[in-house]
């Protein structure tokens, strides 16, 4: 009885082992699952954060957008304004901490579910590219932009898949898009600041 009292049987051993085998499993998956929920949590807010900033340039830019076109005299002018339903093209200023001046934006979804921003700068009446493509959304799985304004009779339209007159401005431009997973697009619908689409007879 003595010689019992002082130690433990192997039995005994190995039921403790299995019980702190068991615990540590149970620790384990708790902290995996707690960094997953921390992962995922973060990758959601650079999501969020990336929406906003996405539709903050959208707006400021579209915002600012002016009736200007580009080309040497007896070529081609470039459209004062493109739209379409997955791309649009438009002359607007960049700020000075972005390189100031003004320049052709060209907004489209391109392959890899990537919502990006091309530039060119207007030095002169020529264009000249600027930079890299800069890719403002990821993971986007569908665009829709949409055009609201004046046909050249001074008729009010209702929402066009596609703005069929490049020589005028719409009066606004809405955006949706579909993103993967559950990260929300909040419908955007951004009036343009320099409105002369109500210059009835502008093709």
């Amino acid at each position: 009885m003595n010689a019992r009292a002082k130690g433990f049987t192997l039995l005994e051993v190995l039921v403790v082992l299995s019980l702190l085998g068991v615990m540590l499993t149970l620790i384990a998956a708790a902290i995996a699952g707690a960094n997953r929920a921390m992962a995922k949590a973060e990758r959601y807010s650079t999501g969020l954060d990336e929406v906003r900033s996405t539709q903050n340039f959208l707006r400021s830019a579209l915002g600012q957008a002016l009736p200007l076109s580009a080309g040497k005299p007896g070529a081609a002018q470039t459209p004062i304004f493109e739209g379409e339903a997955e791309r649009m093209a438009f002359y607007a200023p960049l700020s000075a901490s972005l390189g100031g001046g003004l320049y052709r934006h060209e907004l489209q979804l391109v392959a890899g579910q990537k919502l990006q921003m091309s530039f060119a700068r207007l030095q002169g009446q020529g264009l000249q590219p600027w930079g890299e493509p800069q890719v403002l959304l990821h993971q986007v799985q569908a665009v829709q932009l949409s055009y609201r304004g004046l046909s050249p009779k001074g008729e009010a339209t209702g929402w066009l898949a596609r703005w069929p007159w490049p020589g005028r401005l719409p009066r606004s431009v809405r955006v949706d898009a579909q993103l993967t997973g559950a990260m929300p697009w909040p419908r955007m619908s951004i009036n343009l600041r320099l409105d002369l689409s109500g210059e009835a007879g502008t093709p």
